[in-house]
């Protein structure tokens, strides 16, 4: 579906939790995260972890300049404090 949308010229990035199979399909552009199966952007109700797997997806969406290119996410599930993440984030911005 990813490559039909881009061939309309809309570029996309996909969140997957399967790394191999995201380097066997080759989407145009993608943000691996190390979450469980049916949780890409993270745990439900957990407004500060969605933004920042969001805010980070859509840098990979800015910045990848190879077809097929997958960056990995550094985040752990239940191990990061996101709403600090945020806060940090918002202090660089300034």
């Amino acid at each position: 579906m990813t490559r039909a949308i881009e061939e309309a010229g809309i570029p996309t990035v996909q969140v997957m939790m399967y790394k191999e199979m995201a380097e066997k399909v080759r989407p145009p552009r993608v943000a691996h995260v190390r979450f469980p199966f049916g949780r890409p952007l993270g745990e439900p109700g957990n407004s500060d972890q969605q933004r920042v797997i969001i805010e980070d997806a859509l840098r990979v969406l800015e910045t990848a300049t190879e077809p097929g290119t997958v960056v990995s996410l550094p985040y752990r599930w239940r191990r990061e404090d996101y709403a600090l993440i945020r806060r940090q984030r918002a202090t660089l911005k300034r």
